[in-house]
């Protein structure tokens, strides 16, 4: 049986990324996302990764601030679904690739604690990272509630030496995932973009600004300018949504 590597209780988690994973396609659940952040926050980027990793359900819910049950109820609730998620890159503009995040999910219910295998795909992505990545500290999206808000977050990360990103709004849609959901830019830019934006300036210590680019009447292409705000204004005591609200996908 493989050693496992333990999370032991932080004080501050670093999330380190390779640019193309911020980048990738892939859709996960609150529960999901929360659960891979606290693992990858454990990983030591500039090394390999040989054992698995376990968290226990004490050090999730310190972590995002919420009760012991609950997190319970989410780390069971996201090893139950993160075995059939996966990531599409492209490796060219005619290639596109697909693998998994875990070959693996292990949850012992009387330990509360999960245990991740990622798969050898996804390794380069986490581990032996010397150039082309993005870290940020977790407590900056462990309060966030929405998917969108801590994938745009983790954008701005990358993008924080020049405080503005641009992207093609098909790239972005394709990037979340959304399928044929907010196919109309307003809806996009009401359900997703406008609160993701909201909540990042609420919680995630961001300004940020966005402009348009039309052709003809058609939204083509996004702009979004950001900068870090002057003081922190992270309200540890909000509490989070009901779990059955953020359980599904989107």
């Amino acid at each position: 049986m493989n050693d496992i590597v333990v999370v032991q209780p932080q004080t501050s988690h670093k999330v380190t990324k390779a640019n193309d994973l911020v980048s990738a396609s892939y859709k996960l659940t609150l529960q999901e996302q929360r659960l891979l952040l606290i693992t990858i926050g454990q990983i030591d980027s500039r090394k390999p990764i040989h054992k698995p990793i376990t968290v226990r359900a004490t050090d999730f819910a310190d972590v995002y601030n919420i009760p012991l049950k609950q997190a319970y109820e989410a780390m069971i609730d996201a090893c139950n679904t993160l075995y059939d998620r996966d990531i599409k890159t492209k490796e060219s503009k005619s290639k596109t690739v697909r693998f998994r995040w875990v070959d693996r999910v292990e949850y012992e219910k009387g330990e509360g604690c999960a245990t991740l295998h990622f798969t050898v795909h996804v390794l380069p992505y986490l581990s032996m990272l010397n150039k082309h990545f993005t870290t940020y500290e977790l407590r900056r999206v462990a309060h966030l509630n929405s998917i969108h808000s801590i994938r745009m977050f983790e954008l701005f990360m990358q993008f924080r030496e020049t405080g503005w990103y641009t992207i093609e709004v098909d790239a972005f849609r394709e990037m979340l995932e959304l399928g044929d959901s907010y196919a109309r830019f307003n809806n996009l830019r009401q359900k997703v973009i406008d609160p993701s934006i909201k909540e990042l300036k609420a919680k995630s210590n961001l300004d940020i600004t966005y402009e348009t680019h039309t052709e003809g009447r058609t939204v083509k292409r996004l702009t979004f300018r950001f900068k870090e705000s002057d003081q922190m204004r992270l309200d540890l005591s909000e509490p989070l949504e009901p779990l059955e609200a953020l359980a599904a996908v989107g």
